[in-house]
């Protein structure tokens, strides 16, 4: 019923009652659950048909807030979203991940904390944070044997749940950004979706009948460890040699131009060669788009998406790198998986993370189940 609802598909008793086939007791007494939950408020009337107007139905998203983070191992943004997952506030941190989550975690909660501002702690109806680790989202721990070492088994939810209201969402950070870009701008329009982020480091989220494919553990959309062909043995955190995230991340380009006798410090200054003309900087985005191209075209064969969206700072940077990953995957993929397929950049961009996060929660606690089981 509250899906009906939200989705504006019934916004009146009668038009429940005529989707759903309850009576009308039935029908008036869950309205007034809702209602007494504060997921739902009764709006403006509606237009009569003769007699008295009946009175609308609105989802109330102002009803509640979730908290949401998306940590990054550069960049984090923290936010308070209302239950629609718009964001109501927010702030961008300067966090190194690798501080470990001792450090971390305090520093996000009282972000929540400050963000709140006059809100009350009992408004939270959740929590969901994407970090970039690998994470058994049913068991909702990070596992990372070598990357972000002080974080493996972390449980991070019950250290949360300590201080916060409602359940504890957690997720690698490119699954949320998945989300977040497909909710946001695909939703109805393309529900197999391959998101690919390149950034301080490379990893996808899947999006597979409209839902996010996590596999059976939590490990999908790793690419970021598939070894690449000439990577120059490139030894990764990972400990193997070679893989994507080790020859085309930015972390690999900067690396790369710096070994080349390039003065950068940040891909600020790689744009700024590239805009320049620098032939040997444009070779290494080259590169890094071939190497990139080839593993995006298997994960196009084996998946086959309606759309590849690639994201991150290496691919908001360089539209070139674009434009190589889209020339080899037309090449090397089949012609069937490329018919239609299209390859794009993120539209979101930086934001996709908090969206993304925030529908993570939102799916859970608004699912029927979950508002069934409100007290």
């Amino acid at each position: 019923m509250l899906r009906l609802i939200r989705t504006g598909e019934a916004v009146t008793r009668a038009d429940i009652g005529r989707v759903t086939g309850l009576s009308r007791p039935a029908v008036s007494l869950r309205v007034t659950e809702l209602l007494d939950r504060g997921l739902v408020v009764e709006d403006t009337e509606g237009p009569s048909t003769g007699g008295r107007p009946p009175t609308r139905l609105a989802f109330n998203a102002s009803g509640g807030v979730v908290l949401v983070g998306a940590l990054g191992a550069s960049r984090t943004q923290i936010a308070v979203c209302d239950l629609a997952g718009t964001v109501l506030d927010r702030a961008d941190l300067g966090i190194d991940v690798e501080d470990g989550p001792d450090v971390v975690l305090p520093l996000v909660m009282q972000t929540w904390n400050d963000l709140l501002g006059d809100r009350s702690v009992s408004q939270v109806r959740g929590v969901g944070l994407g970090v970039p680790a690998t994470v058994e989202f049913a068991a909702r721990r990070t596992e990372s044997a070598r990357i972000m070492a002080s974080w493996t088994g972390v449980a991070i939810p019950p250290i949360i749940e300590e201080r916060f209201p409602g359940p504890v969402f957690l997720d690698n950070d490119v699954n949320v950004i998945a989300i977040g870009e497909h909710r946001a701008i695909y939703a109805g329009e393309a529900d197999d979706l391959l998101f690919v982020k390149v950034s301080t480091r490379i990893g996808a989220g899947v999006i597979a009948g409209g839902e996010i494919l996590r596999g059976a553990l939590g490990a999908a959309g790793e690419i970021g460890h598939i070894p690449v062909r000439h990577g120059g043995g490139v030894l990764c955190r990972c400990g193997n040699t070679d893989c994507l995230d080790s020859v085309a991340s930015a972390t690999s380009i900067l690396r790369t131009l710096r070994e080349r006798g390039r003065d950068v410090k940040t891909l600020a200054d790689v744009v700024a060669l590239v805009r320049a003309g620098d032939a040997g900087t444009m070779t290494v985005i080259r590169d890094a788009a071939r190497m990139l191209g080839e593993v995006v075209a298997t994960a196009v064969n084996i998946l086959n998406p309606a759309v590849v969206v690639l994201g991150g700072d290496v691919a908001e940077a360089f539209q070139p790198l674009v434009s190589g990953v889209r020339e080899v995957v037309y090449r090397r993929s089949t012609a069937l998986s490329t018919r239609n397929l299209r390859i794009e950049r993120s539209r979101l961009g930086p934001g996709a993370g908090i969206t993304g996060c925030a529908h993570m929660v939102l799916d859970h606690i608004l699912a029927p189940e979950a508002v069934d089981a409100l007290a």
